[in-house]
């Protein structure tokens, strides 16, 4: 693994040189571990009651698929026109497939990523809806398995009881891949490979605005070869989204995104955005969480500097609801092994539960 060492000298941080490594280190009294039987039914009952009432709550959405999947189908359908930000074309083909539209169904991705789900728009809308949450479950389950900072069984019991993840599952939305994505990438670069990490980490550009501060953590890290990587993947993606929808996409692409209609409910947002009112206070909040996150990366090593990014991140993006938070679960599980502080761990244990999310999904205007 390239890692960089934190040497102090006249009270300066400086970087020790790059070195490769398998070995995790993980702090010895830091790792949440149950015995298997008991971990694999703290599993089953986080699963029963977080996933399995999710899904119930919102049966009627994922019997019918009248959910976000719906933007994704009607995009991956117009990839390679001209239609592929027409609202119109789109509210069209979705109330034709599923009988639902409405502003917030637009699609709001890159070209590229339309282009992949190009495969799955050419079944039946149906069909694809089902195929679709087994491939969310699959990219959580698999997560769980290529995750390398914590045990399996710790990894399983907090995705379990993730309710961003059960949220992000029930209304079909792709945040679960980020998740797939970012265990990939760390496995990578433990097995020498950070170009190839580094171009795992362009999926992630699928929601751009929740990785802002993650460039940061390998600057600062002098992971040069994953930013290469990383640079070289978004050129391909860049290119697949101009063959994908014409040379004027980021145009009409901005023009989507600046339509208010597809930000419903700013007060329910997991960010600074809608914790804070808009303005300098909102402002100020932000430059105190990108300094924090900076301070964190320099001080404390590359995984809880990750963290910090993952967590920074989510705060100052703009545009975030409660299923976007399972970006927050790769950070949750470092602080819960690395954390020498209680009340930190403590808090990473906390929004590993549903309280939090339920408190904010509370939250009126």
């Amino acid at each position: 693994m390239w890692r960089r060492r934190p040497v102090f000298a006249a009270g300066v941080l400086r970087p020790a040189g790059r070195c490769y490594s398998r070995n995790l280190n993980r702090h010895p009294n830091s790792t949440l571990s149950l015995p298997a039987p008991l971990a694999a039914t703290v599993c089953a009952v986080g699963a029963l009651l977080i996933l399995g009432s999710t899904l119930w709550v919102g049966r009627e959405s994922v019997r019918t698929g009248r959910d976000d999947f719906l933007s994704f189908y009607a995009g991956a359908r117009f990839a390679g026109s001209a239609r592929l930000y027409d609202p119109v074309a789109i509210a069209r083909l979705q109330l034709q497939v599923a009988g639902e539209t409405g502003p917030k169904l637009m699609y709001i991705r890159p070209p590229c990523f339309a282009l992949f789900l190009w495969p799955l728009a050419q079944l039946p809308y149906g069909l694809a809806h089902a195929v679709w949450f087994a491939l969310r479950f699959a990219a959580a389950v698999a997560f769980i398995f290529l995750w390398p900072y914590s045990s399996r069984n710790t990894a399983a019991m907090v995705c379990c009881w993730s309710l961003p993840l059960a949220a992000g599952l029930a209304n079909g939305q792709d945040a679960p891949f980020l998740l797939l994505w970012l265990a990939l990438a760390e496995r990578l670069q433990l097995s020498g490979k950070p170009i190839h990490a580094g171009a795992v980490l362009c999926l992630c550009l699928a929601k751009f605005h929740l990785f802002l501060l993650l460039p940061l953590l390998f600057l600062m890290h002098r992971r040069w070869r994953v930013l290469v990587g990383f640079a070289a993947g978004c050129g391909l993606l860049g290119v697949e989204s101009f063959l994908a929808a014409g040379w004027d996409w980021p145009l009409r692409y901005r023009q989507v995104l600046a339509l208010n209609q597809i930000v419903p409910a700013p007060w329910n947002m997991p960010n600074l955005h809608g914790l804070l009112p808009a303005g300098p206070i909102e402002w100020c909040a932000t430059l105190a969480v990108v300094l924090a996150t900076a301070f964190v990366v320099s001080r404390f090593g590359y995984r809880m500097g990750l963290a910090a990014a993952l967590t920074g991140s989510l705060l100052v993006s703009y545009h975030a609801y409660v299923q976007d938070a399972v970006i927050l679960i790769p950070a949750i599980l470092i602080v819960l092994e690395e954390a020498r502080g209680l009340a930190l761990r403590y808090s990473a244990l906390a929004l590993s539960t549903p309280i939090p999310w339920i408190l904010l999904l509370a939250r009126r205007a």
